[in-house]
Order: C-alpha cells, then structure tokens, then sequence
C-alpha cells in the first residue's frame, strides 16, 4: 500500500495526498478563521498538535526517572534503617559496646579497681612515695633543703654564689679599667692644654698661627689623628702636633700615627709630643728625628716630673727649621754645608741637654729620697727623745703616789 504521506527531510516538508481529516473539534476551529486565514490556521494547529506529543513524551521520561529515584531513596531509607538499628544494637545505652565498656571502666569496672590499686590512697603508688620520701614528705624536703650540705639545691646555690662572685669579680675589674680609661682621657686632655699653651706662647708676636684640630676629621676618612696644626707665617706651610699622654707607645705606633697625622693635616712636617720620657721606647728617647718627616719630643722623665716646656720649644724651633729647609731647598742662594753643619751642632745641644734633664731628673729624685730619709731620722729621734722623757719622769717626785 502506498503511503499518501511524502516526507523530505532535507527540504524539511511533509505533502499528504487525498487527505481527508474527520475531526469535528478541528472542523469547529478551522470554521471560527476566514477562507484567506485558514491555511495558516491549520499549519498552527499541526506545530502545537507535534509540540504537545513531543512534550507528552518527554513528560513520561521523566515520570519514569522520578519513580526510579522514589524507589532508589525507599531502598536507601531501608538500608539506613537496618544500619541504625544494628549500631543501636552494638554501641547504644544498652548495647554491647556500652556493656563492655561498663564492665571495664565503670566505677566498678575491672579497669577502675586496678587503677585504684595502683594510685589510690592506699594504693601501690602512694605505698612507694612513703617509702621513697618518707612521711609528709620529708625526704624530699630534706634532699630540696638549700642548707643541707650535698643536696641537689645547695650545690646550685653554691654554683650560683660561685657565678655571681666571679661576675662581680669582673665588673670590678671591668670598672677599674673604666676609671683608668677615664683618668688616662682627662689626663689626655689636660695634657693637650698645656700643649696648647706652649703653642700659644711660642706664636704670640709672630706672623705663626695654630689651629686646635683633634675633634675635626682631616682630609682622610672619618680620621682626627692630628691635634693640633701649626701655620708658619712667611711659607704658610704647615705643621702638625699630636699631643700624648699614654703609656707604652712602640716606635712602629708612634711612626705610623704621626704618618697618618701628617697625611690627615695636609702638613710639611710633624711633631709628635710625649708628656713624658718613660711612655716611649729608650731608643726613642727625649729628642729623635724620624726619616726628615717629624720630630719625638718628650717633656719629663717620667709621672713624677714636671714637663719642660724648654723641650717643646726646641722642638718646634726644629719643625720650623725643618719646614723651612724643605722650602728653600730649591734655591742657589742657601748653603747646605753650612746648613748641615748647623743641624749636627744642634744635635749635640740637644743631646747634651737631654743628658743634663736626666742627671737633674736623677738628683730630683735623690734628694726626695734623702728628704724622706731625713724625715725618717727626724721620726726615730723624736720618738727616742719622748721616751727618755717618759722614762725619766718616773723619778719626778711629783708623779710618785
């Protein structure tokens, strides 16, 4: 039989041949619509028709998956139950778990007797501590007892006694060398004053000048080696002085700090001044010249002494000789033979001098001693004189009962 419906899915049409529809609500509908509309109508009428039995079968799809998961969610329900009811069963108030449980641990459980065995009043545990500490404790207070010779907290107290005694050992120590660090800077500094007042005595009247520089940094880094720089009038040129009051001075510190003074100061020569002649070297000594460059002087013999401001006053007198010679050197008019000549000459004054500071440093010293020897002598008579004086009133008849 062949079928009056064409269908091209392609061109996406349906033909029907001799169709003839007996429906009478679709004979009512297409009626209410005029001729001209009624194809329209009718093409209308076959989309919603499709539409509603594709939609009527999408509806029992999903009709189908919601019975299917109506059913899953009954079955898990009943597992559910089934679990519930078995962990009741196992670990409820009145299950097997809480009856082990109960047996073992409850206040008359098998674990609760053996705990009480061991730890209770009576128990095994408190049996030992009496035994090991004794009653009320007092083996364990004696063995804690800070004054108790050999327990455990005598020998920390002792240990820290020890600590605190050694550290207060070295903040002594540590203070002492504080003071003497304070007494060596003032003495510094009163030393530079009387440097300072040399300087000014020897400028005063002249066309010379001098600046105090040892807090100012100089032309090297960070550096204030350099106290004091001296400016000669006629050359401007320029001389540096560092002042020191400050035991054991090596011969290499003192060329390596005057090296840096003169490189610092921008100066033509140095001079390094000590207050006293037992804080350098021997070899260094009262008056040595180092390599041309700068000049050590020293002003006494030693703590003892007084400073001689004779001694700095040649000493300069030869830094300006010095600086001067190092300017002139490039002329014809001066004579170097009778230059040199002259240096030697001074350095024998100079040499016999320091020799006669020394024997007058010497005899000083001898006549304190014989000073203090005289006030013994003094001492021993007069002592001697009250006690013949003592001895002979006991014949005064005036002192007799």
């Amino acid at each position: 039989m062949t079928s009056k419906i064409h269908l091209d899915e392609q061109d996406g049409t349906v033909r029907l041949d001799d169709l003839t529809i007996e429906d009478n609500e679709l004979v009512a509908y297409l009626a209410e619509h005029d001729a001209t509309n009624r194809e329209e109508a009718f093409h209308q009428a076959l989309r919603i028709g499709t539409a509603t039995l594709s939609l009527a079968e999408t509806s029992k799809e999903v009709e189908h998956v919601k019975h299917e998961f109506e059913q899953m969610r009954s079955d898990f329900e009943a597992e559910i139950d089934d679990v519930r009811e078995e962990l009741d069963r196992r670990f409820g108030d009145d299950g097997e778990v809480s009856s082990i449980l109960d047996r073992h641990l409850g206040p008359e459980g098998r674990l609760n007797r053996e705990l009480d065995d061991v730890f209770g009043g009576e128990g095994l545990f408190a049996r030992r501590l009496d035994e090991e500490l004794g009653e009320d404790g007092e083996r364990i207070q004696d063995a804690l007892d800070p004054d108790r010779e050999g327990t455990p907290t005598n020998r920390l107290r002792e240990a820290l006694r020890g600590e605190i005694r050694e550290l207060s050992k070295q903040l002594q120590v540590e203070e002492g060398r504080e003071e003497v660090r304070q007494r060596t800077t003032e003495k510094g500094h009163v030393f530079e004053d009387t440097v300072a007042q040399f300087l000014t005595d020897l400028v005063y009247g002249s066309s010379h000048s001098f600046d105090r520089t040892g807090e100012v940094v100089g032309e090297l880094a960070e550096s204030k080696v350099g106290d004091f720089v001296v400016t000669l009038g006629p050359t401007n040129q320029r001389i540096v002085v560092e002042a020191k009051s400050e035991q054991n001075y090596t011969q290499p510190r003192i060329k390596e700090e005057m090296r840096e003074a003169i490189e610092n100061r921008d100066a033509d020569y140095g001079i390094f001044v000590s207050e006293c002649e037992s804080y350098v070297p021997n070899k260094v000594g009262y008056f040595r010249e180092f390599d041309g460059e700068f000049l050590s002087v020293a002003l006494s013999a030693d703590e003892d002494d007084n400073v001689d401001s004779r001694l700095f006053n040649i000493g300069f007198n030869w830094a300006e000789m010095r600086a001067v010679q190092s300017h002139l050197d490039a002329g014809d008019d001066v004579d170097p033979e009778f230059v040199r000549t002259q240096v030697e000459e001074i350095e024998d004054s100079v040499s016999k001098f320091t020799n006669v500071k020394r024997k007058c440093s010497s005899i000083r010293k001898s006549t304190n001693g014989i000073e203090e020897s005289l006030d013994d002598i003094q001492g021993e008579v007069t002592t001697r004189l009250n006690n013949i004086v003592g001895e002979m009133s006991k014949s005064d008849p005036g002192t007799q009962a």
